[in-house]
């Protein structure tokens, strides 16, 4: 179980981390590839929106290796 545990953190780590990272540093390139019009583009709302998705997914991250370091003193 413990091990299972730290692939799984390992895995939410590559996949959420790697969005995390994009959305956090880069939320104009983005924004760029993404299939939103010109208009939303320039949106500061939005570009607030790509970062709080970006600190979400960190919080994620961050939780799910909480919950396997705690697992290994079960």
């Amino acid at each position: 179980m413990k091990l299972e545990m730290f692939i799984m953190a390992i895995l939410v780590t590559l996949i959420f981390g790697t969005f995390s990272y994009m959305l956090l540093k880069h939320p104009d390139s983005v924004l760029k590839v993404s299939s939103f019009s010109g208009k939303f583009f320039e949106k500061p709302s939005l570009k607030k929106f790509l970062k709080v998705m970006g600190w979400w997914f960190l919080v994620i991250v961050a939780g799910t290796w909480i919950i396997a370091i705690i697992s290994l003193f079960e």
